[in-house]
C-alpha cells in the first residue's frame, strides 16, 4: 500500500471560492433543473494523475446551497464498488446506482451534504463479466426497474460493538485488494478543489464507500487520518495493518457487514475490529446485519441513521497549524517549470493546496512566510547517508548524533536514506516521525551483509527474515560476499519483500547485482572494476553494455562523486582541510580524515591513475545519464570530509560537470526520490498531498545551484527552520566544537 499522511482540515475552509488548484480543472456543468434552490449536480473536469487522462467525477450540491451563500456545508466523500468503475465520462453515470448519491439525485432524498463521488479507473478489471458486459444504455433502466424496493428506514437501531462482536482473530483477512489507492492523488486533488471552491465545514468531512469502496474507505481512512471527521465502511473489511493510525486519531467509525454475503467472508471484518479495540480506540460501531446479502448498501444508505450519525460527528480544525508561503515561485517538480506568484498552503506535516496568490486565500490564523521574490522546491534527500548510534560511541561527543541531524536540515536535506544500520537506531526514526526529536525523515537500512556476518546460505536468508521483521527498510550491501551467499540474500529479499542495495561484492561483479535486483548500485565502484576503468580511458561502447543492462532492470544509481574522488587520492588534500564547514565536526572525526588523505592506501585508492579514475568516473556518470538511468542524489556523508548536508555544495558541482544540468541534479534529489519511496510516503513535489518537506531559496536553481547551500529556510513534515533558526543552531555547533576542542 502506498503510505502518505494528509492533513487539510482547517484551512480549506476558509479558502475563496476562486481558482482551481494546478492539480485539476473545474468545469462545472449543472445537470439539474435552473432553480437556484434545486439540487445540482455538477460533472467537473480534472486530469488524472495515474495515466494523465482526461476525466470528470460527480459533485453533488443539495437544495438551498445557492440561496444559503454564508452556510458552510458538510462533505461526504463516497467510493463506489467494483462494478461501477469506467472511464470517467460517459461511463461516470455507473456511480449514480448505488450509494448516497443514488439517493439524493435519484430517490430526491434531502440530504445536506455536498458529495463528492469519482470514479476509479478500470486498472484490467474491465474483463470481469459483470463490468464487460454491462452497457451504459441499460443505466437509467437500472436506476429505475433495476433497483428493488428499499426498506423505509435502517433496520438495527442498536447497532453491535466492537466489546460484544469481537472476540475472534481466527481468520487472517487477505490484503485489501488493488484498487482506491492508486487513485489517491486524484481523490485528495477532488476534495481540494471542492473545499477550495465551494462553501464547506472544514469540520465535517466524512468517508464512506461499499464493497471495494468500502476497501478504498479504510485506505484512505489509515493514510490520512487527521481528514476525515467519520468513516462509514460498507461490506467492506478493514486489514488489521491498517488500524494503527485510525487509533491514533480516534476517527469515529461505522462499519456494516453482511451476515448472508457471498462476495465476502463476513469473518474478515473481526479481525481489524478487534486490532482497533486492543488499540484502545472506542469510537467504532460495528453493524452485522445477520439477513442481509452483500448489497447491504441498500438498507444502509436508505435510512436516516447513518446519515443522522455523520451528522453528529465534528472534528476540532483549530489543533493543526496552518502555515502559508506566499507570493512564492514555486519549483512543483513534476516538470521543468516555475509556477510564478503562488500561494503555498501547509497544515501539519502535509502540503494542502497550492494556487495562485491572486485566488487562494490565506485561512485566517495562519503563519504567513514571505515567499516575495522567493523559489519554494521540494526538500532535497541523501540516498546514501549515515547517521551516528543513539549512544556515543568511539570517542565522539554525546551530542553528536543531533548534530549530524540538524547538519542535514541546514544543509537542505529533509529525507536521509541511512545505509549502515544501528543497535536503536529504529527508535530513533521513530522519534524523529513522533516529533520527540528534530531531523530529516529516515528510511534505514540495517546492520551489514558482509563475509563476517554471513557465513551460509541459510544464515543468509535467516539474517533478511531478521531484518525485514525489525523494521528495516532495506538490507546493506557491503564487500566480501560470495556469489551463493548474495544469491541466497536476493531470492529471500525478494520473498520477504524488502530491498537490498549497496556495494557490489567483486565475487557478485555488477552484471549479477543488476540481474538479481539490486535496487541501487552505490558508488560507481561496481561499474569501475567490471570496466577496468582504473587504468584505461572508458569509451562509449565500453559503456553501453552495462548501462543498457542497468536501465532495462530499472536499477537506480547512486554516485557520490566528491567522496569517491577523496577515496582514490584525486581529490587536493590542501583543499580538503580548508572547508568551511569542517568546524561543524569533532576533531577526532577530522583526524582521522587527515590521516587517511595524508597517508592512503584503502582498498579503493589508485595512486597515480587517480585523476584518469576519476575522470572515468565523470564519463560514466555522464553516460548513465544521457541515458535517462535514473540518478539518485547522495554523498556518503559523514565519511571523509563530506559533512552532512553541506556535503551537497561539493556533490552537486561534480554532478553539473558530468552533463547532468540543474533540472536532472534537482530531480536526483527530490522527485525521484519520492518516486524511489512510493511505497512509504508522498514526498518530493511541490503539490497537495505530498509531506511537507520544503526548501526555500533566494533565487532559481534551475539557473544557479549555488542558491541552495544558502536557503532562506528549511521545512520538514510541516515544521517551518527559518535561516535565524538554522544559523543559531550552527553556531551552537561550532561552538561545541571549539569547547570541545580546547579541553
Amino acid at each position: 500500500m502506498k503510505k502518505q499522511f494528509c492533513i487539510w482540515l482547517s484551512l480549506l475552509a476558509v479558502l475563496a471560492l476562486a481558482a482551481c488548484t494546478n492539480n485539476a480543472s473545474i468545469t462545472p456543468r449543472t445537470l439539474s433543473a435552473a432553480q437556484d434552490s434545486a439540487a445540482q449536480l455538477l460533472r467537473l473536469d480534472y486530469v488524472s494523475s495515474t495515466d494523465n487522462s482526461a476525466r470528470q467525477y460527480f459533485v453533488y450540491l443539495p437544495a438551498g446551497y445557492q440561496q444559503n451563500s454564508s452556510k458552510k456545508w458538510p462533505v461526504m466523500l463516497f467510493l463506489h464498488g467494483n462494478g461501477e468503475r469506467g472511464n470517467g465520462l460517459d461511463e461516470l453515470d455507473y456511480t449514480l446506482i448505488h450509494g448516497p448519491l443514488y439517493e439524493a439525485w435519484v430517490q430526491k432524498r434531502d440530504l445536506p451534504f455536498i458529495i463528492v463521488v469519482p470514479q476509479l479507473q478500470m486498472f484490467d478489471m474491465g474483463k470481469l463479466p459483470y463490468i464487460a458486459n454491462r452497457s451504459p444504455a441499460d443505466i437509467p433502466k437500472r436506476l429505475t426497474d433495476g433497483v428493488p424496493p428499499r426498506p423505509q428506514m435502517f433496520a438495527s437501531a442498536k447497532p453491535i460493538t466492537p466489546a460484544a462482536a469481537v472476540n475472534d482473530m481466527s481468520t487472517v483477512p487477505p490484503l485489501l485488494p488493488d484498487g482506491w489507492e492508486r487513485a489517491e492523488q486524484d481523490v485528495l486533488a477532488m476534495l481540494q478543489n471542492v473545499q477550495a471552491n465551494y462553501n464547506t465545514d472544514a469540520s465535517r468531512l466524512y468517508l464512506t464507500g461499499i464493497s471495494y469502496g468500502g476497501f478504498g474507505s479504510w485506505f484512505m481512512a489509515s493514510k490520512h487520518p487527521q481528514l476525515f471527521a467519520a468513516v462509514a465502511p460498507v461490506v467492506g473489511w478493514g486489514h488489521p495493518d491498517l488500524m494503527a493510525p485510525i487509533a491514533k486519531a480516534k476517527t469515529p467509525l461505522w462499519v456494516f457487514a453482511a451476515g448472508r454475503d457471498s462476495a465476502i467472508n463476513k469473518d474478515y471484518f473481526y479481525p481489524g475490529i478487534e486490532t482497533l479495540r486492543q488499540l484502545g480506540h472506542s469510537n467504532v460501531r460495528f453493524s452485522m446485519l445477520e439477513q442481509a446479502e452483500h448489497d447491504a448498501w441498500r438498507q444502509v444508505y436508505a435510512g436516516d441513521d447513518l446519515y443522522s450519525w455523520l451528522l453528529a460527528q465534528q472534528k476540532p480544525v483549530a489543533d493543526v497549524a496552518v502555515t502559508v508561503f506566499d507570493q512564492v515561485h514555486v519549483l512543483p517538480m513534476d516538470s521543468n517549470q516555475v509556477l510564478r506568484n503562488q500561494r503555498v498552503l501547509v497544515q501539519g506535516d502535509r502540503i494542502v493546496a497550492v494556487g495562485s496568490a491572486a485566488k487562494l486565500a490565506v485561512p485566517q490564523g495562519a503563519t504567513v512566510i514571505d515567499g516575495a521574490g522567493r523559489y519554494l522546491m521540494p526538500g532535497l534527500a541523501e540516498m546514501h547517508g549515515h547517521v551516528p548510534p543513539l549512544a556515543d560511541f568511539s570517542g565522539t561527543p554525546a551530542r553528536y548524533l543531533d548534530d549530524v541531524l540538524t547538519l542535514y536540515l541546514a544543509g537542505g536535506v529533509t529525507t536521509v536514506r541511512g545505509m549502515l544500520g544501528h543497535d536503536k537506531q529504529l527508535l530513533l526514526k521513530d522519534d524523529i516521525a513522533s516529533g520527540k526529536r528534530l531531523g530529516p525523515t529516515l528510511y534505514l537500512a540495517g546492520p551489514s551483509f558482509n563475509q563476517h556476518t554471513v557465513t551460509s546460505t541459510e544464515q543468509a536468508r535467516e539474517r533478511v527474515r531478521q531484518h525485514k521483521q525489525q523494521g528495516w527498510d532495506l538490507l546493506k550491501i557491503h564487500p566480501g560476499l560470495s556469489l551463493e551467499h548474495y544469491q541466497a540474500i536476493a531470492d529471500e529479499a525478494k520473498q520477504q519483500g524488502i530491498d537490498f542495495a549497496g556495494h557490489v561484492p567483486e565475487d557478485v561483479g555488477i552484471e549479477q547485482a543488476i540481474l538479481l535486483g539490486s535496487r541501487t548500485i552505490d558508488h560507481l565502484d561496481g561499474y569501475m572494476a567490471a570496466l577496468g576503468g582504473f587504468d584505461k580511458e572508458l569509451t562509449a561502447a565500453d559503456m553501453a553494455p552495462l548501462i543498457a543492462l542497468t536501465k532495462s532492470n530499472n536499477i537506480a544509481v547512486v554516485p557520490t562523486q566528491a567522496l569517491w574522488e577523496t577515496i582514490i587520492g584525486a581529490s587536493d588534500a590542501t583543499q580538503l582541510q580548508r572547508y568551511d564547514e569542517l568546524k561543524y565536526m569533532p576533531a577526532r572525526v577530522i583526524a582521522g580524515w587527515q590521516r587517511y588523505v595524508q597517508q592512503p592506501g584503502g582498498a579503493y585508492y589508485s595512486g597515480d591513475t587517480a585523476a584518469l579514475h576519476a575522470q572515468n568516473r565523470q564519463r560514466l556518470l555522464r553516460a548513465l545519464n544521457d541515458a535517462d538511468v535514473t540518478i539518485l542524489m547522495g554523498t556518503d556523508a559523514p565519511q571523509l570530509y563530506s559533512v552532512p548536508g553541506l556535503s551537497l555544495r561539493r556533490e552537486l558541482p561534480k554532478m553539473a560537470a558530468a552533463g547532468m544540468s540543474n533540472y536532472d541534479i534537482l530531480r536526483s534529489g527530490t522527485v525521484l526520490v519520492g518516486e524511489y519511496f512510493a511505497d512509504k510516503d508522498h514526498f518530493g513535489q511541490v503539490k497537495a498531498g505530498q509531506r511537507a518537506d520544503l526548501l526555500l531559496v533566494e533565487g532559481n536553481p534551475l539557473d544557479n545551484l549555488s542558491v541552495l547551500y544558502q536557503p532562506a529556510g528549511v521545512m520538514v513534515r510541516g515544521q517551518w527552520l527559518s535561516r535565524a533558526t538554522l544559523d543559531s543552531k550552527l553556531a551552537e555547533i561550532a561552538a561545541a566544537r571549539l569547547a570541545e576542542n580546547q579541553q
